[in-house]
Order: C-alpha cells, then structure tokens, then sequence
C-alpha cells in the first residue's frame, strides 16, 4: 500500500477546495487534494458571486483573469409580478466596498479552470484525480485518509488535518458525524443554462419572476450565457421535470429556441436549508456544501463555501507555522456558522416572497409591494462571534465588518490594494505613522503575526518616502475614514475588521486584546 504525508489533506475539488488548496500552497504547506471524479465537472453550476468573494479569488487570480471571466450587472435586478409590474428594483450596478462590482456573473468551469491553474503553480499542491476517499482513521497527531483509484488500488495518506470540501453528500462529514440542524425547507427547481448563439440585449438582466403559475429567476450566466431557474408546481415529478423537451417548451415564451440558442445543461435540484452544527471535530474539518446547504435566493451557495476557505487558511496557516495551537479552530465554527445562519434565513425569506402559487396569496404579496407594507428585506450579515474586538462600552460598529479595498499606489506600482500591498493582518490609517502611539511589546506581537502598518495618504508631498505610506489614488479611502469616522482600523487577513478605533490613541486598546486572544490560543510550554 502506497503512503505518502502531507500538511493538509482536501477531499474534494471544487472552488471551495481549489481556494483552500492555493491559500495554503502559496503559504509554502504541503496539500494532498483527493477528487473522486476523474475529471473536472464541465457543465455550469454556481453563476453568481459578490464583491467580497471577488475580492477571495483576487488573492489566488491576477486582476485581468478575473475581469476576463467575471460580468459585471449594468443595472437593476428586477422583480415583477404574473403581469410584469414592477414589485422591487435592486441596483446591482454599484461598486461594492471591496473594489469589485458588487455583484459578478459568471460560468463555473471557467472559473474553476483558473482556479486549477493557480493550485497548480504552487510546488507544494499535489492534485489527485480519480481518487475516492474510503475510509478516515484519528490519532493523537494526525489523521490517515484512505483513497482508491478507479483501478482499485489503495493509497494512505498521513496528514496533520484533513478538510472535507466533498459537497452535500460530504464522506468527511459522514465520518464526523455531526448533528444537523435542518429548516425543514426542500424545493424542487429546474436549472436550464443556455449558450447564446447571437448578440442579444437583455432587458433587464437579471429578472425574478414572481409568477404564482411558476416563479421564474432569469439570470446572467457569465459571458455570452443566460441562465432560467423554474420552480416545480404541485404534481410535478424530478422525473416529468428533468427533460430536455420541457425545457424547451418553457423557454419557448422567452424567445429561446434551438435557432438562437444551445441547450447547454438542464438539471433539477432540491433546494434545502440546513447546517451541520459543528464544523470541526479534532483534526477533521467541514467546508462549503459539506457544512451548510443554502436555497439559491441571494446566490449565496458557493459565496459561502469560499467564506469558509478565507476563514479556515489564515488560522490552519498559524498552526502549521507554530503560532497557535489548534483550540484556535474552535472560532472557526464560531464565526462561520452564525453568520451562514443568518444568509440561510435571509435566502429563506426570500424564496417565501418569490415561492407563492397560490393566486390570491400572489395578490396579497404583490398589493404589499404597491403599498410599501412589504416586510423589511434582511441585511446581508456580518461576524458577531470570534476573534473579533469588543469594546466595554459597545461602540465598535464596525467590529466584524469588511474592510474597504481601492487604488493605491505603493512603492511605485498602482493597483488595488491587496495587489501592491498584500494582505494578512493590516493596521491601516489615514493619520501620520499609525506605529507610534504603540508599546514596543506590542510592536513585537504585532511583528509575530507578521501584521503590516500602512499609512493612507492623500499624496507623498513633505513626506519622508517610506515603504508603509499608500497614496489614496482615487480618494475613495479618505472618503471611508471620513464616513466612518476611524482613524485606524486592525484588518484580519480574511479581509475583516477586527476591530476600529475612532481616535488613534486607542489603537493601543485594540492591539492589547487581539495580542490576549491570542494568548488564549498558545501552543503549551513542553514540561
């Protein structure tokens, strides 16, 4: 029997797995990723991702990939009622605060094609295709991960920690045996993605049909791509569903037909609302569809998977290195999975406004939009839990919030920030050198998580030219720190605030506590 060792081991080779895997390996760690398909999936799957997690694959992707692959939204996403009025217009063409749209579509094997490439290039990654995991064995300090070929022969893997990113059917999770805490939601849709065979306006792009005869989302699939998801009515089977003469014969009223269009995929899917209710267990860790299952209303499936991988790669890459020890994975569940609750429940609020065929209860919602009596929508969550500042008197608002991302320029290239300064724990300011109200004792902590101080400056005029000065290119970050009234802010390397502090003098305060959260997690002294 084959063996061979690794830092980490992935089950699974989606793009929850893929930006796992090209964190780490650019970290210099050694990753064994397990795919039991032979091939990658070719067919599309996710389309749509936010600014945030634009901002994730940035990390991984150089900008011009990204643009090449990702479509913007030129406008509204609209939603309309059985008589095309209009109920709701969302604008979906604004900048978002992390220097991307703040919403992209796009085509998945494409993505995921890149996303290869960027695991590839690292000299750590070792991809294995063809490789099923079939059997998953803990010690005291490491884990043996079993896999077979497609020929039958068995290979063991030795790996400090293993990750399962193998979807809603998860092996891994099967092996931890979590409970799980199930909303009790289950719908069927059919998902039909075409490939456009001319030019054609959209008008608008992206359109939620709030039709009691049959709800209806009309979305962009990236490039040249559109995408129809249409709920199943009462009575109708999978089976009567998943067929390629239906789904013809439902594109037919939107002008979509084998003359002007390739049928590129039709699948139906359940869409359910669960979680498992922990996320790790020892040496053996959930990602993506293998923790938590979320209903497509805000296209916030896989957006929630690559959460978990930014998450999980910072606190894996401390334990490795020797700067923490693995009690720090306790916070992984414990930021993740309240804030994958509340989308959960925000998409499930949604699907009950847009999932109604009941005629008269389609006129009572509609009359609700008309009148402005429509329940608040829920914002988009942020971290409550964690590795986060709190402040005695509660006044940190932007504790677990993201951090702003825009043009800078930085030791003479210009870019967005994280291209020409880089990312990991960041101490930024719009004041001069943010360093000097700090202790020498905190400047060596600081040091040993290898934070960055970065001075934001409207230009380098009288100054000193230092590599912690960033010119505000455009005056997007003078703008964030007047809005928020901060003058420093400590960014964790997943790109959330950790805490902000609206006078400068009490950046010490902030530092003092992230520098005692992390004696929470000191590796034991050896007797």
């Amino acid at each position: 029997m084959k063996q061979e060792m690794v830092d980490v081991a992935i089950v699974g080779y989606g793009p929850v797995s893929k930006l796992l895997t090209a964190l780490l390996g650019h970290k210099g760690w050694k990753v064994g990723v397990y795919e039991r398909f032979s091939e990658a999936y070719p067919l599309p799957r996710a389309v749509h991702l936010d600014d945030e997690v634009a901002r994730m694959l940035q990390t991984i992707l150089p900008k011009s990939e990204l643009e090449r692959i990702l479509q913007p939204v030129p406008d509204l996403y609209e939603w309309r009622n059985a008589e095309r009025q209009l109920l709701l217009a969302l604008d979906f063409s604004q900048e978002g605060i992390s220097g991307w749209p703040g919403h992209l579509f796009f085509n998945q094997p494409e993505l995921e094609k890149v996303m290869d490439v960027a695991c590839s290039n690292q000299s750590t990654v070792n991809v294995n295709m063809g490789k099923e995991a079939i059997s998953l064995r803990e010690f005291d300090d490491h884990v043996e991960l079993t896999v077979k070929d497609q020929e039958g022969e068995v290979r063991t893997i030795h790996a400090k920690y293993v990750v399962g990113c193998d979807g809603a059917n998860s092996f891994v999770r099967q092996t931890m045996d979590p409970t799980i805490t199930d909303l009790g939601f289950a719908a069927d849709w059919l998902v039909v993605d075409i490939v456009t065979k001319e030019e054609r306006e959209w008008n608008p792009m992206n359109l939620q049909l709030c039709d009691p005869a049959r709800p209806t989302t009309v979305v962009s699939g990236g490039p040249g791509k559109r995408r129809w998801e249409f709920m199943a009515l009462p009575g109708e089977t999978k089976e009567k569903l998943n067929n390629e003469d239906v789904a013809w014969r439902l594109l037919e009223p939107w002008d979509i037909n084998s003359s002007n269009a390739v049928l590129e995929r039709h699948a139906v899917y359940t869409f359910k609302a669960l979680w498992a209710d922990e996320w790790q267990k020892g040496r053996l860790i959930l990602a993506g569809d293998a923790a938590h299952l979320t209903p497509p209303f805000m296209g916030q499936g896989m957006c929630s998977g690559l959460r978990d991988s930014m998450n999980l790669a910072w606190k894996l890459d401390l334990i490795l290195s020797g700067k923490a020890a693995d009690s720090i994975l306790k916070t992984y569940t414990a930021e993740r999975k309240p804030h994958i609750r509340e989308v959960v429940e925000a998409a499930l609020f949604l699907g009950t406004v847009i999932c109604v065929t009941d005629p008269q209860e389609a006129r009572k919602r509609d009359e609700a939009f008309f009148t402005g009596s429509v329940p608040e929508f829920p914002e988009f969550p942020f971290l409550t839990e964690g590795m986060l500042y709190q402040s005695t008197d509660g006044k940190n608002k932007y504790t677990g919030k993201l951090s702003f991302q825009g043009q800078v320029e930085y030791r003479g290239k210009t870019g967005l920030f994280d291209d020409v300064v880089g990312n990991g724990w960041t101490i930024m300011s719009p004041l001069n050198d943010p360093k000097q109200v700090l202790t020498e004792e905190q400047m060596e902590f600081l040091a040993s998580i290898g934070a960055k101080f970065i001075e934001i400056s409207e230009s380098l005029e009288g100054k000193e030219v230092l590599s912690d000065i960033a010119v505000d290119v455009d005056g997007k970050y003078k703008q964030y720190f007047n809005e928020t009234g901060l003058e420093a802010v400590v960014v964790r390397p997943d790109f959330y605030i950790f805490g902000g502090a609206e006078s400068l003098a009490d950046l010490p305060l902030l530092v003092e506590d992230l520098s005692k959260q992390f004696d929470r997690f000191k590796i034991p002294a050896l007797n």
